[in-house]
């Protein structure tokens, strides 16, 4: 029962954790996927003061988690400053997807379409939590945060907010500008922030880093365009075969 409070620093190096697609992982993702395309489908047919109030539900759920793991990290001797600032992309997202919730924001509405979704959905597919065991609270709120992230963009889009991809450069001068802030945090405090440094084990990055070598922060925003180019293109060509089918059904 000690091991569910205890930070990833203070666990035994013998504990088995949740290795990437192991039997653990893959139990707990399809269920998380399989639960966020439900919540979007009960979402759509809700009243809309129900939808509203899902939304800051969700919204106000995330920073709630950031600050609950900060404040358990601290509570069990685990923090360290050199990982523990919420500073990784995921974590920023949480509060750029709550102001979107509240504030309604264009440019946090966009981040949470182009940032929050993929980051979140790659988190979950290949999660860098691989030293925790699954019943520990530290992976429990990593489980719960990136559904979250997830699941708030697409509400938002059921709600009718749709993304416009004029706005990407603006979001890229926003990942610069987070990047900056987490590559000096990482040369004061040896971190990894935003795995600028390293990539995860098990990730794409870490296999474009092994590629790329010295050029791969180079290839990390070329990913980053990657990803929005399909993200982006996708939806273009999902809303141009919905609107040839709905003239069909006009003639």
């Amino acid at each position: 029962m000690m091991e569910f409070w205890t930070p990833e620093t203070r666990l035994p190096k013998n504990l088995p954790g949740v290795p990437i697609f192991g039997p653990v992982h893959l139990a707990w993702l399809f269920p998380v996927l399989a639960f966020c395309v439900a919540a979007v489908f009960l979402f759509r047919r809700a009243k809309p003061p129900n939808r509203l109030r899902t939304l800051r539900l969700a919204g106000a759920a995330m920073p709630i988690l950031i600050v609950a793991r900060l404040f358990l990290l601290g509570l069990t001797n685990g923090f360290d400053p050199a990982w523990s600032l919420p500073l990784q992309l995921c974590d920023v997202m949480a509060f750029v997807e709550c102001w979107a919730v509240f504030r309604k924001g264009w440019l946090a509405r966009e981040l949470s379409w182009c940032c929050g979704l993929p980051g979140a959905l790659c988190a979950l597919i290949t999660p860098g939590e691989t030293a925790l065991p699954f019943w520990n609270i530290f992976y429990l709120i990593f489980v719960a945060l990136h559904t979250l992230l997830f699941l708030v963009p697409l509400l938002l889009s059921a709600e009718g907010v749709q993304p416009a991809a004029r706005r990407l450069p603006a979001c890229f001068l926003f990942l610069l500008g987070l990047a900056g802030v987490d590559a000096i945090c990482n040369a004061i405090l040896h971190g990894n922030y935003l795995f600028l440094r390293v990539g995860p084990p098990g990730s794409i990055l870490a296999v474009l880093q092994k590629w790329a070598g010295p050029f791969y922060p180079l290839t990390m925003a070329a990913l980053v365009w990657c990803v929005w180019g399909i993200l982006y293109g996708g939806l273009a060509v999902y809303h141009k075969l919905r609107g040839r089918r709905c003239k069909k059904r006009e003639i």
